[in-house]
């Protein structure tokens, strides 16, 4: 499993919680429910609110490389640099803009390393807002499905998967109408 193998430094970004190309290829790569216990730390870094999902067309690296390229164009080459060119407007961030017109929004990270933190804007085209219980749980039944330990899913199939990976509680019925399975489809295509 890549984390942010393709993340340039000093760039910090969530791909599992932020870029559905990432999460796809990654599902793609599951092959034994040895390899599903292995993600189940990363899914739990995507949290427990909403975030914007990304779906266009540039990879995680290409999309460091571009914020790295904005930030050398404004000669920004430090942590230092970057911290008041992001708290210039007395905000704690800044939003750019790539080459599909996506918006990102870049904060203050949380290391030396990877100082740059970014996501997706809200409402950012190519981006999709979830709630991140139903992204985690597209993400399990997908990986259920790769491995080919499940077909179908029902009510039951995703609340045992709830319960044992997520420690959610149950759902009362899965339907083609659900959050869920709207996202599954998302996913899929």
């Amino acid at each position: 499993m890549k984390e942010n193998s393709t993340v340039l430094l000093p760039i910090n970004f969530n791909c599992w919680k932020h870029h559905a190309g990432f999460i796809k290829e990654q599902i793609k790569s599951i092959n034994s429910e040895t390899e599903i216990e292995k993600i189940k730390s990363s899914l739990l870094k995507i949290g427990g609110s909403q975030m914007d999902l990304y779906y266009g067309k540039y990879s995680p690296k290409e999309i460091s490389e571009q914020i790295i390229n904005l930030l050398n164009r404004k000669k920004i080459f430090s942590a230092e640099q970057y911290y008041k060119w992001l708290s210039k407007d007395g905000k704690d961030y800044q939003l750019v803009k790539l080459k599909d017109k996506s918006i990102w929004t870049l904060r203050y990270g949380e290391t030396q390393e990877r100082y740059v933190h970014i996501h997706p804007g809200r409402s950012s085209p190519n981006t999709v807002r979830v709630k991140a219980i139903t992204l985690k749980t597209a993400i399990l039944i997908l990986c259920f499905k790769q491995n080919g330990a499940i077909d179908l899913i029902d009510t039951e199939k995703l609340n045992n998967i709830r319960k044992r990976y997520l420690d959610e509680p149950p759902v009362k019925s899965f339907s083609t109408t659900s959050g869920v399975q709207k996202f599954l489809e998302f996913l899929y295509n």
